[in-house]
């Protein structure tokens, strides 16, 4: 069938804006046309279908549409096209009609296809869609998308609702932000004058130049603060240490630590030293410094020689405090010193080449030397020496008690069958635990616990277990002639009689040379803590450390003299020492003040185990103490 198609499209889409009345519509248009066949115009019922094609792309944009026994009057129709929603969203599109007739089996496609153009509303509609005009806001509804927002908003806007969320950023400088919740900020920098007095700056590095006042009494401060006046500690376990301004050294080495002033410091600058550790610490200064205040000293410190002269001095001994003295000659006269008076003990004992007393004095223990001597006790209340019963018998030359008096250790001297013995019951029964040696010397620990005894041209022995057993040292023999012990045991000290003094840290286990020069060294004490020791030469002088034998120092105010014997307060300021010889007697001193330490590298101060110092420079070299604790020594 040929034929042609002249048509007319009424189409209304409904828009925001459009009225509700229009909203029932739906997607349904009419189309109208009119169909020719064989050039006269068509009559009666048809079948007519209806196909959308994109002319851009000839593809099928919808349909195909059947409207069955369309009627065709003087060859015009009219009939509904619905090809659904989402079709006509402003393209252009080409209709492709086929007809048959009614009943007919075979469609014919219509040439050309047909333009769909749109109705003067719709074109309106068209441009509505591009809101041309105002929107009633009571027209919207869901959310807009984030894609169709842009643009400055130059009027006030108001966000009144709580749940409000903003995501992302915002750009300019806030200056008109007001009621802002400062504990909302998480990133950027407030000036200083934005934040009210009492903001504390959290977590951060902060500078205050001004006068700060925390007068809080629960303000608490953790960690360390560095600068003029305040200073942080900084622990080290090295034994030497280039201290810096405004620090504070807390020394853990069980040796001596050596802490080296700043070489140039501001007046004003701080060091603090804390020697936390058991070596004890020492100062060391640069060619210029020196360190000024009131230290004790052996260096000037004077010796007194006693009222008592009357024979050969061998042996002393001295209690805790300093305040008794005990000591014997080769006779048989043994003398007690209290309260600055000389008094003879009871003379019913030959004469005693050791003596020994607990810390407080009451309990004396002497041992007499030669083919008869033996073991004697005397308390303050006795009326004499006396003899356990099963003391051993020998030529005993050295012992020692421990603080109470409960443990003693003594030992004797015969050239190859030398015996140490030991009493765990205040001298009640001995034990005989070594043998074989030219026993010459002997100490304890105050508990009596460890022990060390030297061996003439043999070695140094040690005991952990109150004597039961011994040990011999390791680096060789010597002509050993004293050793003394620390309160605990741990710190010893032993005189070659041709060469050094040799120190221990470890109980005896290792020993090694001290600062003293080679000598003829005939006895040697030490302090409770172990850093003060104190030593003799026989025809020579004395010589004190307050450093655990590091370095030593003659003692100017010493005589030479025949020295036999010396013995030390437990804490070192006080000394008693004998003489071998006839009409000389014993001397005394104590530890002097001292003023300032000597300028220069050669001058220094140092303090034991527990002892701190807060070290102020004052200018002109000098530094000064401002705070200090425990007895500090200077050199």
């Amino acid at each position: 069938m040929r034929g042609n198609v002249i048509a007319c499209l009424f189409c209304i889409l409904l828009l925001p804006g459009v009225p509700r009345s229009l909203r029932a519509q739906g997607t349904a248009f009419t189309y109208q046309g009119q169909l020719r066949d064989g050039g006269s115009p068509a009559g009666g019922n048809y079948d007519l279908t209806f196909t959308l094609y994109n002319p851009a792309t000839l593809l099928l944009a919808a349909g195909p549409i059947t409207n069955s026994s369309v009627i065709v009057t003087n060859g015009l129709f009219t009939t509904l096209l619905n090809f659904g929603s989402g079709v006509f969203t402003g393209t252009n599109y080409m209709l492709q009609i086929g007809v048959r007739t009614n009943g007919g089996t075979t469609f014919t496609a219509l040439s050309p296809r047909q333009p769909l153009t749109p109705a003067p509303y719709a074109i309106f509609a068209n441009t509505a869609s591009n809101l041309s005009g105002t929107l009633p806001s009571a027209q919207l509804s869901g959310p807009v998308p984030s894609a169709q927002i842009s643009g400055n908003y130059a009027s006030a806007v108001a966000f009144n609702n709580g749940a409000n969320s903003f995501i992302g950023g915002f750009s300019g400088n806030g200056s008109s932000l007001s009621n802002l919740n400062a504990s909302q900020l998480t990133g950027g920098t407030v000036a200083d004058q934005r934040l009210s007095a009492n903001v504390p700056l959290l977590n951060g590095n902060q500078t205050f130049s001004g006068a700060n006042i925390f007068s809080g009494p629960a303000n608490s401060f953790h960690g360390s603060f560095f600068g003029n006046g305040l200073v942080g500690w900084i622990p080290t376990n090295g034994t030497s240490v280039q201290a810096v301004s405004d620090a504070g050294y807390l020394l853990q080495n069980s040796q001596l630590v050596t802490v080296t002033l700043p070489p140039s410091p501001n007046v004003g600058d701080i060091v603090r030293i804390s020697g936390a550790g058991s070596g004890g610490w020492k100062t060391a200064q640069s060619a210029s410094q020196s360190i000024v205040g009131n230290f004790s000293s052996y260096s000037n410190s004077y010796w007194t020689a006693s009222s008592q002269k009357s024979d050969y001095w061998q042996s002393v001994a001295m209690s805790a405090d300093g305040g008794k003295i005990v000591a014997s000659t080769l006779a048989k006269y043994i003398f007690m010193y209290s309260g600055g008076y000389w008094s003879s003990l009871p003379s019913n004992l030959p004469g005693a080449a050791g003596v020994a007393m607990s810390a407080d004095g009451y309990q004396v223990v002497a041992v007499v030397g030669g083919s008869s001597g033996s073991i004697y006790l005397y308390t303050n209340s006795a009326s004499a020496w006396v003899q356990p019963v099963g003391a051993p018998t020998g030529s005993f030359e050295a012992v020692a008690s421990s603080a109470d008096g409960s443990h003693l250790v003594a030992v004797s001297t015969n050239l190859v069958s030398g015996v140490i013995y030991v009493s765990t019951n205040y001298g009640a029964t001995w034990t005989p635990t070594a043998s074989g040696q030219r026993w010459v010397s002997v100490a304890t620990s105050a508990s009596g616990t460890k022990m060390v005894a030297a061996a003439y041209g043999n070695y140094i022995y040690y005991s952990t277990n109150s004597g039961a057993s011994w040990t011999p040292n390791t680096f060789g023999s010597a002509s050993w002639t004293a050793v003394a012990s620390s309160a605990d045991g741990s710190r010893l000290a032993a005189a070659n009689g041709s060469g050094y003094i040799y120190t221990s840290t470890d109980s005896g286990v290792t020993w090694s040379q001290s600062g003293a020069p080679a000598a003829n060294w005939s006895s040697l004490t030490s302090s409770a803590d172990g850093e003060k020791l104190a030593a003799t030469i026989g025809g020579g002088g004395i010589y004190f450390s307050s450093n655990a034998g590091a370095t030593w120092t003659q003692q100017a105010g010493a005589p030479a003299q025949n020295w036999d014997a010396i013995a030390s307060s437990a804490d070192g300021t006080r000394l008693a020492a004998s003489v071998y010889n006839i009409g000389v007697g014993i001397y005394l001193s104590q530890a002097s003040t001292q003023v300032s330490s000597a300028t220069g590298t050669n001058g220094f101060i140092s303090g034991g185990p527990g002892t701190a110092v807060e070290l102020q420079y004052i200018g002109n070299g000098q530094f000064m103490p401002v705070s200090s604790a425990g007895t500090l020594w200077a050199h």
